[in-house]
């Protein structure tokens, strides 16, 4: 992920829920025109965030079986403060449903107590579907362990 919306994980309980932190920096790309005399986290990159915790938390699940987690649908979006450079996302999303390869997923950040956006997301489960002789997607599976290991230290064993 060029735009890693998370900086660490706090808890998780696989497949179930995930709770996650984000600080803003003050030296982030996108703040340089988002906005230049008022710098805040632009509302897609915070709805990212909850987008980012749902994959590990869905993934952490089967094991990482698939390779990809897609964002089907953003429901019910709501954004309620900004986000300056400084502050931290509390952000929390928990598994409400699964039918097949879908999952709804309820997911929120905060800061200080205070709603910055929620929503419910579903999701898809898929592979890369490149052909087998080029492990596509057993590709990104090892790139997804390695990622979340950076996230959050080694998977541990059910």
């Amino acid at each position: 992920m060029k735009y890693r919306q998370l900086d660490k994980i706090i808890a998780i309980e696989p497949g179930k829920r995930i709770t996650a932190e984000r600080t803003l920096r003050a030296e982030e790309e996108c703040l340089l025109d988002h906005f230049p005399r008022f710098p805040v986290m632009p509302g897609v990159m915070m709805l990212e965030a909850l987008y980012q915790a749902a994959i590990w938390m869905i993934r952490t699940g089967d094991d990482f079986q698939y390779p990809l987690v897609l964002l089907r649908e953003a429901r019910s979006v709501k954004f309620g403060d900004f986000l300056a450079p400084g502050e931290t996302l509390q952000i929390r999303a928990e598994s409400i449903k699964t039918d097949g390869l879908l999952t709804t997923v309820k997911a929120s950040a905060t800061k200080q107590g205070r709603t910055t956006v929620s929503a419910r997301l579903l999701l898809e489960r898929c592979s890369c579907n490149d052909p087998e002789r080029l492990q596509t997607d057993q590709d990104v599976r090892q790139r997804a362990k390695k990622q979340f290991q950076e996230l959050f230290g080694p998977l541990l064993s059910t």
